[in-house]
């Protein structure tokens, strides 16, 4: 009991730590933050910090992996709301804009210098790809997805675009929230119907101010 007991107190430790880290690494920028800054932030030994995790690229895939892991939790609930395919994309959009909205402008590209995340994140748009595809066919079925659209051609492109945002210094003076609004609903609104179009036009004027 008592080792059981131990293992929850670690593990809630732990979660108070990556969550901190998150905080300061999304609204600071992951290079200007050091592991002293974190362990100050929660007033703990740097000692204790580095028993939990090696270094600063583990504690950064721990926080990565734990949005990716809230982002579905959240996914999930979407879909057992609603069964629209554009309302589940626009109200997953809606989600991420509020994540967004103190986001450093340097985040993404920031945690791409780590080869663990990179690698983490690969098999994430793995899984990314295979739900978009899967929205696109429903709102296909829906009548506000083109059925002319080849959708493994389409789902691919999407993601050759994300992984331009992080790689390409093309995109260096740009946001997500500017991908987001100049990119991706751009690419989404080319594969609509009228009927589609309309929907993700007034999603535009809602919240590209």
């Amino acid at each position: 009991m008592d080792t059981e007991l131990h293992e929850q107190r670690n593990e809630r430790r732990r979660i108070k730590v990556i969550d901190c880290a998150t905080q300061l690494f999304q609204s600071k920028g992951v290079r200007e933050v050091t592991m002293d800054d974190i362990a100050g932030a929660l007033r703990i030994s740097k000692r204790t910090l580095y028993q939990m995790f090696r270094g600063k690229e583990e504690l950064v895939l721990a926080c990565v992996k734990a949005g990716i892991e809230a982002d579905q939790r959240r996914r999930l609930e979407i879909e057992t709301d609603t069964t629209d395919a554009l309302e589940r994309l626009f109200r997953n959009i809606e989600c991420k804009l509020i994540d967004l909205r103190n986001l450093h402008p340097d985040y993404a590209k920031d945690i791409c210098r780590y080869a663990s995340v990179r690698t983490f994140l690969a098999v994430c748009h793995e899984d990314l790809i295979d739900k978009f595809r899967k929205i696109l066919q429903l709102g296909c079925a829906q009548g506000t997805i083109r059925p002319d659209i080849h959708f493994e051609q389409t789902t691919h492109g999407l993601l050759y675009l994300v992984d331009g945002v992080g790689e390409s210094g093309q995109f260096a003076d740009f946001s997500v929230l500017d991908f987001i609004f100049n990119v991706l609903l751009v690419y989404i609104r080319g594969c609509a119907t009228d009927k589609g179009r309309a929907s993700i036009d007034e999603f535009i004027k809602k919240h590209h101010f």
